[in-house]
């Protein structure tokens, strides 16, 4: 399944190159390396690539501007910050930037693989959305964890930020309040109080679309 998968990593650490090159070749991607932006840009340029992951902080042209040009060749290409200073605030200005996710270094082998397998699904997802003619407001669910949020609030109506986290079993509480603010700010959840999380009618809607989507799929 992962075979035809193209992944470019552009990390300025040798190592760490060879290493994710071991693991994700392991899991059957097709994976090129990149030690500069410059180097990736050349190589993302004439050749289209599923997955990216690119280092945040590297000599020279960092990652965020490193995926800034590299946008300009191709929007469907899936872009994973890899960090060692992450922030909700890092993470949130990466995802504004055109990151599909992000990861703190030093992350583990199936975190790594988890996180890959889900901006692929959400590439997925996104194009069934424009397929479908969806709004576009449902592009903030294009994340599986976010959908899987949307599910749980959907179901249980009011659920306190730790209830989430353990129903979902996100370890990184960091990872849970980033995926809660960007669906606030996308206006399908609000705070009832300070502790507590519950959909807005817009994302009552999206719960019963998604609900659509799934008895379509499985019909």
């Amino acid at each position: 399944m992962t075979a035809r998968y193209q992944i470019l990593i552009v990390d300025d650490e040798a190592e760490l190159r060879d290493n994710l090159t071991s693991v994700l070749e392991y899991e059957g991607f097709v994976v090129h390396t990149a030690a500069s932006g410059a180097e990736g840009i050349r190589q993302f340029s004439a050749q289209r690539f599923d997955i990216v992951l690119l280092d945040l902080i590297m000599p020279g042209q960092d990652g965020i501007d490193t995926m800034l040009e590299m946008r300009r060749f191709s929007n469907q290409t899936r872009f994973i910050i890899m960090t060692a200073f992450a922030t909700v605030n890092t993470a949130v200005q990466a995802i504004r930037k055109g990151a599909s996710d992000y990861l703190s270094k030093p992350f583990r082998v199936e975190e790594l693989v988890a996180v890959i397998k889900r901006s692929l699904e959400e590439a997925r997802f996104e194009r069934q959305i424009v397929a479908g003619n969806v709004d576009k407001t449902l592009t903030s669910l294009a994340n599986p964890i976010r959908r899987r949020m949307i599910d749980l609030l959907g179901r249980v109506s009011q659920v306190r930020m730790t209830d989430i986290s353990q129903a979902l079993e996100i370890e990184d509480h960091t990872k849970t309040m980033f995926h809660l603010r960007t669906l606030k700010e996308a206006g399908l959840i609000h705070q009832p109080d300070d502790k507590s999380y519950a959909l807005t009618p817009a994302g009552n809607n999206a719960f019963n679309v998604m609900r659509l989507l799934h008895s379509s799929e499985n019909g």
